[in-house]
Parts: structure tokens; C-alpha cells; sequence
């Protein structure tokens, strides 16, 4: 898969990320990158 596709699915349905060139450094540098899901459950 492309870079510009996982960056593309990365960014799906997102509220938050880190920038677009730190999210391209991470995906070019890490073949598994860990990411954190947080969840809040408040009204």
C-alpha cells in the first residue's frame, strides 16, 4: 500500500491527530507503528 493511502486511512473518522508531517515521518520510519484509541464516554 502507498504512503498517501495509509496516511489517507490513517486520518479516517479522526478528532485528533498529531500533524500530517509527523503522521508521514512516523508511517516512512515504523513498519508497525503504535497508535493510542482514546474514548470518552461523556455527554
Amino acid at each position: 500500500m502507498d504512503l498517501e493511502k495509509r496516511i489517507s486511512l490513517t486520518l479516517r473518522n479522526t478528532a485528533e491527530t498529531v500533524t500530517r508531517e509527523e503522521l508521514r515521518v512516523l508511517l516512512e520510519t515504523r513498519t508497525r507503528p503504535k497508535a493510542y484509541w482514546g474514548f470518552e464516554s461523556s455527554g
